[in-house]
């Protein structure tokens, strides 16, 4: 599955957020921190799930900060798509599932 010129920036900038509050509040921040990055895909649409786990104690924000708040304006506009983030013990897991067809534009 390719991305199509267009839409490059959008995917990129997602994958920027989630790696910089990782690295200031999440598994990366840690030694011992791990990070997973799985896919996949089908004609319709694009699934990408971020887990992370052995890093600090991870809460739910009280209130989404700029960068939760962009990356649900992007994901759900942009690229006509969804995303969830479960606050696991072990470690935040983020799933974003966005429209292939958007990803090829």
């Amino acid at each position: 599955m390719g991305i199509g010129e267009q839409a490059t920036t959008t995917p990129a900038l997602v994958i920027h957020e989630l790696a910089t509050n990782s690295l200031k509040y999440g598994a990366l921040s840690a030694e011992s921190g791990m990070l997973d990055i799985s896919g996949s895909a089908t004609d319709d649409e694009v699934c990408l799930v971020w887990t992370e786990r052995s890093g600090p104690t991870v809460k739910p924000q009280a209130e989404a900060g700029y960068g939760s708040k962009l990356l649900n304006r992007i994901i759900t506009g942009q690229l006509r798509g969804s995303i969830e983030t479960e606050w696991s013990e072990g470690g935040i897991i983020v799933s974003v599932k966005m429209s292939a067809q958007r990803l090829a534009a």
